[in-house]
């Protein structure tokens, strides 16, 4: 297996950053683990136009000039493991990401999502491994936090915390 496939916490912080680069408020990240496995990441951020989106699969195309992962990386790392990319985006309107893939194993998703979080966007993550299931929202995090800020080192390693004892 590639490692794009082995690591999906690596593909989710180069999804979730991609979503942040082009504007997103509110990022939903969904991740099921195991042999079918499959990561969604919606956001509602600028989106592609269809020329973009037509490119921003191809081998060597950047959005941002970076030479990141890659959707072109992502989606030939998938059909070599016997999964597949499917990209969807609207221009105003924000982009969805569906990754499939086999085998997979989370890495240290409590650790990229605390790297994710901030205070001018929000994260809702929904994972499921076997009969584990999680649900975060830092939207109902901020709710109960009185106008604190999210991004204080309590509070991500509490969030870091929650996601390791209930994503395994």
């Amino acid at each position: 297996a590639g490692e794009v496939v082995e690591r999906p916490s690596s593909v989710v912080k180069e999804l979730v950053e991609n979503s942040l680069d082009a504007g997103a408020t509110l990022v939903k990240i969904s991740l099921k683990e195991g042999k079918r496995g499959v990561l969604t990441v919606r956001d509602n951020g600028r989106g592609m136009d269809k020329a973009t989106l037509k490119a921003a699969t191809d081998k060597g195309f950047s959005g941002k000039g970076s030479e990141g992962l890659g959707l072109y990386e992502l989606s030939q790392g998938a059909i070599r493991d016997g999964g597949s990319l499917h990209v969807s985006s609207k221009e105003g309107k924000g982009t969805l990401v569906r990754l499939k893939a086999r085998d997979w194993t989370e890495g240290d998703i409590a650790g990229t999502l605390v790297a994710l979080i901030d205070d001018n966007s929000d994260v809702m993550f929904k994972g499921r491994a076997g009969r584990r299931r999680i649900k975060l929202d830092t939207r109902d995090i901020k709710r109960g936090m009185d106008g604190a800020q999210v991004q204080a080192p309590k509070t991500l390693a509490a969030i870091k915390k929650f996601v390791k004892e209930n994503f395994r």
